[in-house]
């Protein structure tokens, strides 16, 4: 037996049993990660000065994240590739993805699987200055409405409702300078969201009646390959606790109280 071979046959008997096999096994069995994906929107999810996460929704995934004792990376996104990336088809035995996503889901995001209810808010209809807007049933005649693309899923129903003539916008602020320019005459969408992006743009002097037009729920959601996941089912619960609980309801009014009155 040559020197190199001698070495080699060494080392193995010196490993305790099975230990070359448990080291494989663990290679193998390596837990994946788990990412959290929010919408990146004034109030819902926002990048802080430090860089970090912050916000409404961030904040009820970390407490559901928390109350499940499960660690993940809880990441903004901008909305469209929220629900992308919840309904992308993934092999089995990668990355599980979960997000936070407003329910009816609507084609051509249909795979993102709904888990626990976490919010609703309200939905509403800002008018231009000048245009009367005193019921939701004005809709039919206050002509073009601004809606972000994600936002038209959560209204379908209520623009097929009114029948209303939808422009639709890449954001919140694309639509409240349409508004301004007189392009729309109205937006809808969250009300805490208009109110902020209003107020930090400087086009609160722009927006006039509003009307409650519908409201919005929000979903503890995954993508189609972790629905059978172990942590789907532990993260599922702790939303439905937290929930029940009022702690979820409690976090979305603090911030929603703060984005009222500004501080």
């Amino acid at each position: 037996m040559t020197p190199t071979r001698r070495t080699i046959l060494s080392l193995l008997l010196a490993l305790p049993a099975g230990a070359v096999g448990t080291g494989i096994a663990v290679a193998q069995t390596a837990p994946q990660p788990i990412r959290v994906l929010v919408p990146e929107l004034p109030v819902l999810g926002e990048r802080g000065a430090d860089g970090q996460a912050r916000g409404l929704v961030v904040e009820q995934a970390q407490a559901i994240l928390d109350r499940a004792g499960i660690r993940a990376t809880v990441e903004l996104l901008p909305v469209v590739r929220v629900y992308a990336e919840l309904a992308r088809e993934r092999p089995p035995g990668g990355p599980k993805v979960y997000g936070m996503v407003a329910v009816p889901i609507r084609d051509p995001y249909r795979a993102i699987v709904p888990l626990a209810l976490t919010m609703g808010t309200q939905l509403v209809a800002v008018a231009r200055q000048g245009v009367t807007l005193a019921k939701p049933d004005d809709l039919r005649t206050v002509g073009p409405v601004a809606v972000t693309a994600t936002g038209t899923q959560a209204l379908v129903p209520v623009i097929q409702q009114y029948g209303i003539t939808v422009q639709t916008v890449p954001s919140t602020l694309n639509g409240l300078r349409m508004l301004a320019h007189g392009r729309v005459n109205a937006v809808m969408g969250i009300a805490s969201v208009i109110d902020v992006v209003a107020r930090e743009n400087n086009l609160t002097d722009q927006l006039g009646d509003r009307v409650q037009v519908s409201t919005m729920e929000a979903w503890l959601s995954c993508d189609p390959a972790t629905r059978d996941a172990p942590e789907t089912a532990i993260l599922r619960d702790a939303a439905e606790a937290l929930y029940r609980e009022g702690r979820l309801d409690a976090i979305a009014r603090q911030h929603f109280q703060k984005a009222a009155t500004g501080s």
